[in-house]
């Protein structure tokens, strides 16, 4: 039984270590870890590139990207026709909730631009996410949905 005990501790305390180390990020991704770190988040996983895709108009135009890139701050026109990696990371410290959170980072020619964000504890609750800083479309662009959605149809089309 002292045995048994002895390997309960060992166990808690190896698990307590984990959950302070370092998380490992490739090098060619250290920037997007850094960029969620100077916003104050505590990088709990890195779960690796999620997606790439060439940007173009078609894909904003269409749902989901038309709401994706909504929630940035940068003009996505800057990055037309440009390769756009999607990385995805789970941080606490989140203004969106007290528990764990997805964020998926926007990067072109490994520099972080912006990106998305989803409490783990509330997906389905609002649609489509938040900007990476926890904001709504209509927080990130001071203008109603209605407002905002016939400005961005008439720029790229229906």
């Amino acid at each position: 039984m002292k045995g048994g005990w002895a390997a309960l501790l060992i166990l808690l305390v190896l698990t307590a270590c984990q959950d302070g180390r370092e998380v490992q990020v490739p090098r060619e991704h250290s920037l997007a870890k850094s960029y969620l770190e100077d916003k104050g988040y505590r990088i709990m996983s890195y779960e690796g590139e999620v997606q790439s895709f060439e940007l173009t108009k078609d894909v904003l135009r269409k749902l989901p990207g038309m709401m994706y890139w909504g929630l940035q701050t940068v003009d996505p026109e800057q990055y037309l026709g440009k390769l756009i990696r999607v990385q995805k990371f789970v941080v606490k410290g989140h203004p969106l909730s007290k528990g764990k959170v997805d964020v998926y980072v926007y990067e072109n020619e490994g520099e972080p631009f912006g990106g998305t964000s989803f409490p783990q504890d509330q997906y389905g609750a609002d649609g489509g996410g938040w900007s990476l800083d926890g904001k709504t479309l209509e927080e990130v662009h001071s203008v109603s949905y209605p407002d905002w959605s016939e400005a961005w149809r008439e720029k790229y089309g229906h």
